[in-house]
């Protein structure tokens, strides 16, 4: 879940603790319905509260499109036959590629995102390298690590791999 539907999630749930503590307030007899129904009366021909209305319908419906959508397992198909599908969860396939070029010597703390396009995977690589480390001659040694181990361990041919170096910080035990 991104962040921005993180945002929305925390306040749309601050919002129903809200409605429910109202609900238990009023159930219990605690707050009188006569001292609310000038308020209830105030809201027909209120702009404010339609507008309100259509805020939390759309903040409901980008939450069930998320819930939905969002939160699932992505797979990758990485095999279709006619004894069926073989699948691979993405993050499995990003854990290993992560692994990989870890593995490559003054690499670390890699992030990896891949993207299945035409029965190839697109790798980016986000990591850290160390001072001292040849940097061209470093990607190169990534690109061929994980192009030869996600074709045999996977069975997937490597379309791109897009490596990003952010920081040249020493490795910390």
């Amino acid at each position: 879940m991104s962040i921005p539907d993180r945002i929305i999630l925390t306040l749309y749930t601050v919002l129903m603790a809200v409605v429910a503590l109202f609900m238990i307030v009023f159930t219990l007899g605690m707050v009188s319905l006569d001292n609310i129904a000038p308020f209830v009366q105030s809201i027909p021909g209120s702009w404010e509260y339609a507008v309100g209305g259509v805020v939390l319908l759309l903040v409901s419906l980008r939450l069930l499109v998320a819930g939905l959508g969002g939160t699932g397992v992505s797979t990758i198909t990485v095999g279709n036959d006619k004894e069926g599908k073989i699948h691979i969860a993405k993050n499995a396939a990003e854990d290993y590629v992560s692994e990989l070029c870890n593995d490559v010597y003054g690499v670390h703390n890699a992030k990896v995102v891949v993207k299945m396009a035409d029965n190839q995977l697109n790798v980016r690589i986000n990591a850290s390298v160390e001072p001292g480390i040849n940097i061209p001659d470093t990607t190169d040694e990534i690109k061929r690590t994980i192009t030869k181990n996600v074709l045999s361990t996977i069975g997937i041919d490597v379309k791109d791999v897009e490596v990003f170096f952010k920081h040249i910080k020493a490795k910390q035990a």
